[in-house]
């Protein structure tokens, strides 16, 4: 029965709502293909560009330890890829501990797997003319790489030093050994190690253990919270297939090292490492977040959240 039958009045605009309907189904498949291709789409998963990633890295990357997910890598220093993930640009990525803090309401913790140390970790550093002792009142240059290992230094030259130098921000790799200190992270440091410019170096994680007991966390992996709801089995995948790279990248540290033939023994150096995440690295994490609050750089300690698998 024609439509115009059951409501004359409508008779003649037949068109008028043919166009509507019309309309109404372009914009219902508008939102359906918007929402299948957000559900199609890679997964966005971050990496640090630094050597103490490669052991986690490696096997994923060149095809030894296969997943079954499609990813998208986005590599980036850990302060922008913390933003990245705040943005919701990550799905899955490594974040520095402390930018966990701002994002703890909208992530989950990765378990097995962090960027840490028990003891010298050789790639976190600071660089100085003078003793540490007598940086009090002098401009020490922080990277803005990590705020994790501003933080940590900061923490360290307070409590363990009494000292409170002027920090101001810059690499000092930069600078060629004209600045009287500075905070050096990743291969960065390692360079400036190696040209042994600076004769007073301090090794924050070194210094962390001997103070603690712990092993320190500079950073983790996290998940986004709404990707985790939708996509739980992509979520299992990927974090499966980072723990399978990363127990190969342990044992074939001497295939990965032929990469690297250029540094001094990346071996020893990715041996200093710690790539865990047990209750002794979480009871690290709870405490370092205390001493932040209790130097008022932070203003809440964050809860523990782990992805439930």
């Amino acid at each position: 029965m024609p439509f115009w039958n059951i409501f004359p009045s409508c008779r003649g605009k037949d068109i008028v709502f043919s166009n509507y309907w019309k309309k109404f189904g372009r914009g219902c498949n508008y939102i359906w293909n918007r929402k299948k291709s957000k559900m199609d789409r890679k997964l966005r998963l971050g990496k640090f560009p630094f050597l103490n990633c490669v052991p986690i890295y490696y096997g994923l990357e060149t095809g030894k330890i296969k997943c079954k997910e499609e990813f998208h890598l986005i590599s980036a220093p850990p302060t922008n890829l913390n933003n990245l993930l705040k943005k919701a640009k990550l799905d899955i990525s490594p974040i520095s501990s402390i930018a966990y803090v701002d994002i703890v309401n909208e992530c989950l913790i990765l378990p097995e797997l962090s960027i840490s140390a028990k003891g010298k970790v050789k790639s976190v550093v600071l660089f100085s003319r003078v003793p540490i002792e007598e940086l009090d009142g002098c401009p020490v240059f922080v990277t803005k790489q990590s705020a994790t290992s501003v933080a940590l230094l900061k923490l360290i030259l307070k409590k363990e030093f009494g000292i409170k130098p002027i920090y101001k921000k810059g690499e000092i790799i930069k600078f060629n050994g004209t600045v009287i200190a500075g905070l050096a992270i990743g291969d960065a440091a390692l360079n400036l190690r190696a040209k042994r410019i600076y004769p007073y170096q301090l090794d924050l994680s070194e210094i962390w253990q001997k103070w603690t007991g712990l092993p320190f966390v500079f950073s983790f992996f996290v998940v986004r919270k709404t990707f985790w709801e939708m996509h739980r089995r992509k979520i299992i995948n990927i974090w499966q297939a980072l723990l399978a790279s990363k127990k190969w990248g342990l044992s074939h540290l001497n295939i990965i090292a032929t990469l690297y033939k250029h540094l001094d023994n990346p071996i020893a150096y990715w041996q200093c490492l710690n790539y865990d995440l047990s209750s002794l690295h979480l009871e690290s994490l709870r405490l370092f977040f205390y001493h932040l609050k209790e130097m008022e750089e932070i203003v809440t300690i964050p809860e523990i959240k782990l992805m439930e698998i």
